[in-house]
């Protein structure tokens, strides 16, 4: 889908954030301005994000402070399976009763209070206040966007126009329990940005795993789902463009497994821990289906490997306290990245998460030595912000700019699909000062540069170039 001319901003009546650089950057080299407005019409294509529904377009500050929040965005995993959901959704009494014996209110203050002292709270509050054209404070950003929000969908399209978004990556793995109904919802609020499918592993693992059924159905029915994901309708009434794992953060270094004996026997101890008392601490349970998720994600891996499309892991970030922060080393990822079989590394297209944050140099040095490996710039992007600068020099001078991807990881709030865009932007267009400043590369080269980060990697990468359209 790429075209032959520059997309221009697509929205109108909205200021572009080029015309409030004067308030946020003030000491800029005489460079930048230019390069800035260069790389600002330029379209931008998100590689990992995540669908956006309709139940935030009304919120409170504290709502939106929970739902924006990484912490916040783990506090399902504070308390026993569904007690969570029980506490939002319940009358006086019940958030009472629960609140009483899981202490929750405390956690989400502690949560929603620490984050709203945050620079990075306070830096969105005065951009999205600029946007919705009121006072920069919390409170009254919230109240404008719930003005917006009578037309919510017509106020998430103007966020994706406003930065210019023309494809979104989107995994339909975690859509809080959406289903084909919320992704078209999503996909026709958006438009004439396009979705793209990603199918998550976890997904049809989460489907068999309860299964009474035997090892040899389960491996039939396990690469028969995954094979309709990949070809044909299998993503809720469509295919494919690639993959993802979230295995790396429950056991660490991933050894691809060919053996199926090792994953029978984790399949059988499976059916077995159904039986238990659930008394098992997190490192325990995961055990449980070690070699069985191995054996699983060697199978994807295959699939992805005949077909040329890419495997993205999820790396780095965090989601505690579900997950095991230890485990998310991106160097983890080097048996994958080889794929090592009879002797040959076969070497599949891979993607490493998060940028690796925050062991970003490890992620970007993991790209540099293979060349299957790529790598993407999303949660650092936007929660990183003004240090972004630095971060994307750092990524730039080790990871080829042929494999740099745009990404957000953006999720819950689709002001953080606006945010990414507008910070990426703009501190891609900082780092992009230095180095022509400093002589590396001349302005055509920067905004070339430019270019492939933001859409023409993704493009390549996936093949979109080749759709009609």
């Amino acid at each position: 889908m790429e075209k032959t001319s520059e997309p221009t901003n697509f929205q109108s009546g909205i200021s572009k954030s080029f015309n409030h650089l004067p308030l946020f950057l003030p000491s800029q080299h005489s460079q930048f301005n230019r390069i800035f407005e260069a790389v600002d019409d330029l379209p931008i294509d998100d590689t990992h994000c995540h669908i956006i529904t309709d139940r935030d377009a009304f919120t409170t500050p504290r709502r939106f402070l929970e739902r924006i929040s990484l912490a916040g965005y783990a506090l399902p995993h504070y308390f026993p399976d569904g007690v969570y959901a029980k506490w939002s959704d319940g009358d006086e009494r019940t958030r009472y009763n629960l609140d009483k014996q899981f202490d929750i209110e405390s956690k989400v203050v502690a949560v929603t209070k620490d984050l709203a002292q945050s620079v990075f709270m306070r830096f969105l509050v005065k951009e999205l206040a600029q946007f919705l054209d009121c006072e920069a404070r919390l409170e009254t950003v919230i109240e404008a966007r719930n003005d917006r929000g009578r037309d919510y969908w017509a106020y998430v399209n103007s966020l994706f126009r406003d930065v210019n978004y023309e494809n979104v990556m989107v995994d339909t793995g975690y859509a809080e329990g959406c289903g084909a109904t919320e992704l078209a919802q999503f996909e026709n609020a958006i438009a004439p940005c396009r979705m793209n499918r990603l199918a998550r592993i976890e997904m049809v693992e989460r489907e068999l795993f309860s299964l009474d059924i035997s090892f040899e159905e389960y491996e039939q029915r396990y690469t028969a789902r995954v094979q309709d994901l990949i070809d044909g309708s299998g993503n809720y009434g469509k295919k494919s463009f690639g993959m993802k794992s979230y295995l790396l953060p429950y056991i660490g270094l991933i050894r691809p497994l060919y053996d199926k004996e090792p994953a029978r026997a984790s399949w059988a101890a499976l059916r077995e821990s159904f039986h238990r008392i659930p008394s098992m601490d997190r490192e325990s349970t995961y055990n449980v289906t070690k070699d069985l998720c191995r054996y699983n994600f060697t199978i994807a891996l295959e699939e992805c490997l005949k077909r040329d499309i890419p495997m993205q892991i999820h790396t780095g970030d965090g989601e505690a306290p579900d997950v095991i922060l230890r485990n998310q080393d991106p160097f983890y990822l080097e048996e994958v990245v080889r794929f090592d079989r009879d002797g040959v590394m076969r070497m599949p297209k891979i993607i490493p998460l998060h940028a690796g944050f925050p062991s970003v140099g490890k992620a970007a040095w993991l790209s540099h030595i293979y060349p299957n490996c790529y790598f993407e710039l999303s949660i650092m992007t936007p929660f990183v912000h003004q240090s972004l600068f630095q971060r994307y020099m750092q990524v730039m001078e080790v990871v080829p700019l042929s494999k740099i991807l745009f990404a957000s990881d953006a999720y819950h709030i689709p002001e953080l699909y606006w945010l990414s865009g507008k910070w990426g932007k703009r501190y891609l267009a900082k780092a992009l000062t230095e180095h022509v400043v400093g002589g590396s590369l001349n302005f055509e080269e920067a905004i070339d540069a430019a270019r492939m980060i933001l859409y023409k990697n993704n493009r390549s990468l996936y093949k979109l170039d080749r759709l009609p359209g």
